[in-house]
């Protein structure tokens, strides 16, 4: 009997060193990342123009300008989506601006400032450079760059819709709808004279980035 003890008792020693001895793989959790889809559609100049996320490199390009002075005077962003493509010179670029922030505190505004910025001007007025509201800017097939006008005599519209805040490790996003209507102007040196494109029926589906 004792003996049957004693192998019992071995045996679970040998167990559990061998039990010891095995290394557990471990997975990582998976990182989240957030699912950023963007599209444009509208009629531009009487002609239909559709740009699609991954079709002729077409993708959303994010930008920031920041304006910084002195504490406690408040320093501004302006943020910019684009969508835009390696492969051709034609893109649908919008600025949204100013966000105000104290950037003695922090280098960036802060993710609810960030946030209620947007959320608070779902109509923005138009504004030269994004300074005080939304600019709209076309680059034609040929890279020529036509931009909107703050005091446009064309009548001219924003509406943001479907905002959305999603945050990732590559960064903090803000997603959206824009639907707009406005004309865009490229003053012509060589023939002295401001032509303009008329933009109707405008859907884009991007994000600015934190």
């Amino acid at each position: 009997m004792k003996n049957l003890k004693f192998k019992v008792a071995a045996l679970f020693s040998v167990g559990l060193l061998l039990g010891s001895c095995i290394e557990h793989e471990v997975i990582p959790a998976p990182i989240p990342t957030v699912d950023l889809k963007c599209s444009f559609v509208g009629t531009i100049n009487g002609t239909g123009v559709e740009l699609t996320q991954n079709v002729q490199g077409f993708n959303c390009l994010t930008d920031k300008t920041k304006y910084l002075v002195s504490s406690p005077a408040l320093s501004s962003a302006v943020y910019y989506s684009e969508m835009a493509s390696s492969q051709t010179l034609l893109s649908i670029k919008v600025g949204m601006g100013s966000v105000m922030w104290d950037a003695a505190s922090v280098a960036d505004p802060t993710l609810p400032i960030f946030n209620g910025f947007f959320q608070s001007n779902l109509t923005p007025a138009f504004s030269n450079n994004s300074a005080n509201g939304i600019e709209i800017q076309y680059r034609d097939s040929n890279g020529k760059i036509w931009a909107s006008k703050e005091n446009s005599v064309n009548a001219q519209n924003a509406i943001f819709s479907n905002l959305k805040q999603e945050s990732d490790a590559n960064g903090d996003y803000n997603m959206y709808t824009l639907n707009f209507e406005c004309y865009v102007y490229h003053y012509d040196i060589g023939l002295d004279q401001l032509d303009s494109v008329r933009i109707q029926n405008a859907v884009l589906k991007a994000w600015f980035k934190r």
